[in-house]
């Protein structure tokens, strides 16, 4: 069970509860808060104008509505059915469950001014996973409301849940002054940001262990990796990646060249940028998975006196768009030095082996066409690469007249996670067999994370004769994808 308190959701845990299931429970300071942010709202709503509870929303901005009875209530229901609208392919569960915890974590932050039921009807879907349909087209970084207004016509049981059904306990009805409070946030291109982000920091990590694997097949020349260097560099991510490279490869054999291709030499930097994109990126989530963004902000409660509420636009994901954007040129940087390991690998004047890492010079192809596989998806990486940061668009009779388009960076993770995936594993199956082929033993490395990779390389198919290496490339895969490769042995 974790509990949701507004202040503190740790990343690990909305993977948690996205991936396996966690259940969640909303804190009692949560709710208290909660209620008098609701109480709040009510108060200052009755003493001016406030964007979505007394007026419409975009360019309805400047209509006022009517604060009696059912037309109110009615007024809500179709801001919610009118916002509801998506397209496209429907988004994977983990997803959704993470989009859902988020918004909840965001909602117990206490500055929607939103019905402390609505989150604890979000918090019994998370648990009956009774989870909305959502599709991929619809936001522009600038809140997800077709994702969230759709999730609440599910809580109201206007639309079936993901599985076909109905939601098993609906909602009798939702008020206008709790419409635009849920739907005001950002909370799916934030999951999909942290979903890509914990996925890509396991893959740094067993990368990094590959690219050594690589490093000691071709006899590298640790001196680039040397707490000198170290010292000299130009931030603290690259002379922490040389002093982890360093630890990783000292010792394993004979130095062949006094300088290594960039490939290899330059490994601190391509892997220590990634490195550093990561951690700025992980600040940002940090916040934002408890962030006060609704737009209007409620702040002030009744207990100091005080009431009111800012109207704003730190809705506008800029920040994340620029951060996944930065991410993305890391790893579409390191793309190119994947690539190269992978074609030296091949090459006999760098590990002395046949052409291709093959049985003999008969002229079998080995792991020649791992080298397209990796292409192809390094071509993918750097298309991901492309910035979106620099996108804009104008909607609502001008009334909006930019957006971060943060949702389709963070969307494009998905499918970049893939590809450095696959690129880490096509490595993975041409470092392990190349070590193989020249006789090495896991015993003789003295780093112990070094050794256990290569155990787990070890345990791919060790046949050198052509063959169907789809199997190599799905077992390396599923090795590439577990937290800590160098522990699965």
């Amino acid at each position: 069970m974790i509990e949701i308190d507004g202040r503190h959701l740790a990343l690990k845990d909305i993977v948690a509860v996205a991936t396996g299931g966690a259940r969640v429970s909303l804190a009692a300071s949560a709710v208290a808060t909660m209620a008098a942010s609701q109480r709040s709202a009510r108060a200052t709503a009755r003493a001016r104008p406030v964007y979505g509870r007394s007026t419409g929303v975009g360019a309805n901005r400047s209509v006022t509505l009517t604060p009696t009875g059912n037309a109110m209530d009615t007024h809500g229901l179709n801001l919610l059915r009118s916002h509801a609208v998506d397209a496209g392919r429907p988004l994977e569960r983990e997803t959704v469950r993470a989009m859902l915890v988020i918004r909840l974590s965001q909602l117990a932050a206490g500055a929607s001014g939103i019905s402390p039921a609505i989150a604890e009807a979000l918090a019994e879907m998370l648990n009956l996973d009774a989870l909305p349909e959502v599709r991929e087209f619809g936001g522009i970084g600038t809140a997800d409301l077709s994702s969230l207004a759709g999730t609440a016509l599910t809580l109201l049981g206007e639309r079936p849940t993901m599985s076909g059904s109905p939601i098993p306990k609906a909602l009798e009805g939702w008020a206008t002054e709790d419409a635009l409070p849920f739907i005001s946030s950002s909370a799916l291109t934030i999951a999909q940001a942290v979903l890509g982000h914990q996925k890509l920091a396991v893959l740094l990590e067993n990368l990094t262990l590959v690219s050594a694997l690589s490093f000691t097949a071709m006899s590298g020349n640790p001196e680039a990796f040397s707490p000198e260097v170290a010292r000299a560099s130009d931030s603290s991510a690259v002379g922490e990646m040389a002093t982890t490279l360093h630890g990783l490869v000292a010792g394993t054999g004979e130095v062949a060249r006094i300088q290594d291709p960039y490939c290899l030499r330059t490994l601190p930097q391509v892997l220590g940028a990634v490195s550093e994109e990561l951690a700025s990126l992980e600040l940002l989530l940090n916040r934002l998975v408890v962030a006060r963004h609704e737009n209007p902000l409620v702040f002030g409660f009744e207990a100091d006196g005080t009431n009111g509420v800012a109207h704003h636009g730190l809705f506008q994901m800029t920040t994340l768009a620029r951060r996944v954007d930065a991410l993305h040129l890391a790893l579409g940087t390191a793309c190119a030095t994947n690539l190269r390991r992978i074609d030296l690998l091949c090459d006999p004047a760098f590990t002395g082996l046949n052409r291709f890492l093959a049985a003999d010079d008969s002229g079998q192809s080995g792991v020649m066409m791992l080298e397209y596989v990796a292409a192809a998806a390094a071509g993918h990486v750097r298309a991901n690469a492309q910035p979106v940061s620099l996108q804009t668009v104008v909607l609502s009779l001008g009334a909006e007249e930019d957006a971060s388009f943060a949702s389709l960076a963070t969307h494009r993770l998905e499918s970049t996670v893939q590809a450095v995936a696959t690129l880490t594993a096509v490595e993975l199956v041409c470092s392990a067999r190349a070590l193989r082929m020249q006789g090495r033993s896991a015993s003789e490395f003295s780093n112990p994370l070094l050794r256990r990779t290569l155990e787990a390389g070890f345990t791919l198919p060790a046949a050198s004769q052509d063959r169907d290496l789809r199997p190599d490339v799905e077992r390396a895969l599923k090795l590439v994808r577990l937290p800590a490769l160098a522990s699965t042995t």
